[in-house]
């Protein structure tokens, strides 16, 4: 019994015992057409140079009204991971339907390289891409 508890709190102390990367604070603004987009999800996903294999936590963001974020990661505007980083923007429920932008959550719209200090991105979107008809000649 004793054996138990004591193999339970090694368990539980290395569980809370996680290391965290190295952060630095990061903020932007989402355009599309020059005009910000509101209540999208921004993503800040750290990439090893040359690899698709993430390296860190991955930071997100959700714009205000005004088009603007501030990215979290482990806690509330805590900023991103140093490194480089692709960024996707997703929508939400309350995302305005007009922009004729590309929103999805597993396209790369943006390559940036986040550092320790004055980390504020611009992010346009890019414009979607009609929808090429099929056409079937007979």
């Amino acid at each position: 019994m004793i054996f138990l508890t004591i193999a339970g709190l090694i368990i539980v102390g290395g569980c809370q015992n996680v290391e965290k990367f190295p952060l630095a604070q990061v903020e932007g603004t989402v355009l599309c057409e020059g005009n910000p987009v509101a209540f999208a999800t921004v993503y800040f996903v750290p990439a090893e140079e040359g690899k698709s294999a993430i390296i860190g936590k991955p930071g997100q963001a959700i714009t205000k009204q005004d088009g603007t974020f501030r990215v979290s990661t482990y806690q509330p505007n805590d900023g991103a991971v140093i490194g480089k980083h692709t960024i996707r923007v997703g929508t939400s429920s309350s995302t305005d339907p007009a922009c004729p932008a590309e929103l999805s959550h597993s396209k790369v719209v943006q390559t940036v390289n986040v550092v320790k200090s004055g980390n504020q991105f611009t992010i346009d979107l890019p414009k979607r891409k009609p929808k090429q008809k099929l056409v079937i000649e007979e």
